[in-house]
């Protein structure tokens, strides 16, 4: 049977517009019977070089991401301590989903509780074996090391030209970028999912990009994005084609429905994703959040990633607006990059998705090729050498500080075995389930993965207390700013606690509890300090 250039093209590339490459064969030798039995080991050598280079990637990113990862001993941001110990509980209880006792008088109590994690800490669990800190750090290597090896997949499957030039900027365009993928949290799967995503949307495996939007609901509260990509993809066929593809945004919307009807805390879940949509969507927050929610200072972002937003507009300066409808893709990662940029702007956490689809869209644009003109022309091929090696040399230079930064940072991280010490005293001496009353939320991770048989007051995001009740959230926030002289009472008669858990950085609060004779020190080292509140037939005298 005659076999057409095309044809093989279309084995050996996933399309030949993708890659503007020539294959070095003569037609001729394509047109005999035996020629299919004689071109499959060609086809498998060539599949297994590709894969073999994302091996060799895999192996870099690893070596690079552990060299950041274990600069220091803790585990980075104060979640990454809940992660791992309630993965360490899906474990300990499975097949059963455990009760999470530890926020009772928050929107994350016993009966409402969700994990809208649930399959990133499954799939955390092969690392709660043996020390949890250590394991926590693997994780972190594991999952960033993976999703940039997805990203740089896409390069690879597109046969996009000097993609291990591109690996570079992939990896570390961006220090906070760098040092957020350090930390033990979903973003980094989630990298995973949308690259994954987009190779399904670009080769229209609806069923295949259904399922992945399935899961992608079971592991993190981004799943919109897919279906987000899902109606670029549809924007750019109408481009280029005039005409409408709905596929994809039906199999997207068809897997994130069933996710969330499909759900191991269905139908609790879908209040959790409407409070987080009122939380987070709006334009201020109700309370104080964390910082990750606010946005940068625009020099601190544009610095901190310099080279993403350099790689960024010379791609948009070299977008060619007459050729989208030869390839779409150029124009798909270009959307997918400006709704990521704008994420950001509002909210330095989306930090983890910006630069990499920034750098996917300038590798699929960007041709780095010597205009004809320019061939017999020695002074102008000098320029274009001698800009081609500043360019080189600014990047290795950049990557690597943004790197040493990383690393930096890491190595500075706040000392994980700072709260051992009261979290030891309080196992020993306080009944477990008890309610202790932590005078800062942002505490509550490191609290739960020393002590998770404890209840806490605010843990997680100050919102599940404010939403849950707003008075209370009030009473709370006065105590812990020291504005309450009464606040032993309160303690004891509003939130059910016996027990304060404080950092003694909180020197308001302890101003206030050293003048009253309503608190006993009962535990104090250089970082804490745990206070007993006393009835009023306990009384200290004056």
């Amino acid at each position: 049977m005659r076999v057409s250039l095309r044809l093989l093209s279309g084995l050996l590339l996933p399309e030949k517009a993708r890659t503007g490459l020539t294959l070095p064969l003569d037609e001729s030798i394509l047109t005999a019977d035996s020629d299919k039995d004689e071109l499959a080991p060609a086809r498998e050598v060539r599949r297994s070089h590709l894969f073999l280079e994302v091996i060799a990637a895999f192996i870099l990113i690893t070596a690079l991401l552990a060299w950041i990862q274990f600069s220091g001993q803790a585990i980075l941001d104060n979640d990454g301590y809940y992660h791992i110990r309630w993965s360490k509980r899906l474990r300990e209880t499975a097949p059963y989903l455990p009760s999470f006792k530890a926020l009772p008088l928050t929107t994350l109590n016993e009966n409402d509780y969700v994990d809208h994690h649930y399959l990133y800490h499954v799939l955390l669990i092969p690392f709660t074996y043996g020390d949890l800190r250590i394991g926590a750090k693997l994780a972190a290597v594991a999952f960033s090391t993976l999703a940039l090896t997805t990203l740089f997949a896409l390069l690879v499957i597109y046969r996009i030209r000097y993609r291990w030039l591109w690996l570079i900027p992939l990896v570390a365009s961006s220090e906070p970028f760098l040092y957020r993928m350090s930390m033990t949290r979903a973003p980094s799967l989630s990298l995973i999912f949308m690259a994954i995503g987009a190779y399904l949307i670009l080769q229209r495996k609806v069923w295949w990009l259904a399922l992945l939007s399935f899961f992608f609901v079971w592991a993190y509260s981004l799943f919109p994005l897919i279906l987000i990509m899902a109606i670029f993809h549809a924007v750019c066929v109408y481009v280029a084609e005039q005409r409408f593809d709905f596929k994809a945004i039906y199999a997207s919307s068809a897997g994130i429905l069933a996710g969330l009807i499909i759900n191991p805390y269905f139908p609790k879940n879908l209040i959790l994703l409407r409070d987080h949509l009122q939380m987070k969507l709006t334009a201020t927050y109700s309370v104080d959040v964390g910082v990750e929610w606010y946005p940068y200072d625009s020099w601190v972002l544009v610095s901190g990633s310099a080279v993403a937003f350099i790689l960024f507009f010379i791609a948009l300066l070299a977008f060619n607006f007459h050729k989208w409808r030869e390839d779409i893709k150029p124009l798909f990662f270009l959307l997918i990059a400006i709704a990521l940029l704008i994420m950001t702007l509002k909210s330095r956490r989306f930090i983890e998705y910006f630069p990499p689809f920034a750098i996917l869209f300038a590798a699929f644009t960007i041709k780095w090729r010597i205009p004809a003109a320019w061939v017999d022309n020695r002074e102008k091929q000098t320029v274009a050498v001698g800009t081609a090696i500043l360019l080189l040399f600014f990047l290795l230079v950049s990557t690597m500080l943004n790197c040493l930064q990383a690393r930096q940072n890491v190595k500075s991280e706040a000392d994980p075995f700072a709260y051992r010490g009261a979290s030891e005293w309080i196992t020993a001496n306080v009944p477990s389930g008890s309610i202790i009353f932590n005078t800062d939320w942002d505490d509550f991770p490191m609290l739960y993965y020393y002590n998770p048989d404890y209840a806490y007051v605010a843990g997680l995001d100050p919102t599940y207390l404010y939403d849950k009740e707003k008075e209370l959230w009030q009473l709370y926030a006065d105590i812990t700013l020291g504005k309450r002289t009464d606040a032993a009472s309160v303690i004891r008669e509003r939130f059910g606690a016996e027990y304060v858990f404080t950092d003694n950085y909180h020197q308001d609060f302890l101003n206030v509890a050293e003048r009253s004779r309503y608190f006993s020190t009962v535990y104090k080292d250089n970082a804490t300090t745990v206070l007993r509140v006393l009835r009023e037939e306990e009384k200290t005298s004056e």
